[in-house]
């Protein structure tokens, strides 16, 4: 089995793509947001899906980011 590579694919989070977009670390955005840095590493990590977060997390996500909430809820994957 040697030179066998096992085929992955790494998901990224929409709130982390939207984070990097904006060239700000996880800090910046937790004091730009009132997020603690905690949450937002889990939301990134998908350890936890913002889609099931509070409105007001969401919200002050978004504001920071410059960008529509919806932008950073995970949605479903098209076939």
């Amino acid at each position: 089995m040697q030179g066998y590579k096992v085929p992955h694919t790494v998901r990224v989070s929409n709130l982390k793509r939207k984070r990097i977009e904006k060239g700000i670390k996880q800090a910046e955005l937790a004091e730009l947001s009132g997020v603690p840095v905690k949450c937002i590493g889990n939301y990134e990590q998908l350890r936890r899906e913002i889609n099931h977060a509070r409105v007001d997390i969401v919200y002050a996500l978004a504001e920071a980011l410059g960008c529509r909430m919806e932008e950073i809820l995970e949605g479903k994957e098209k076939l």
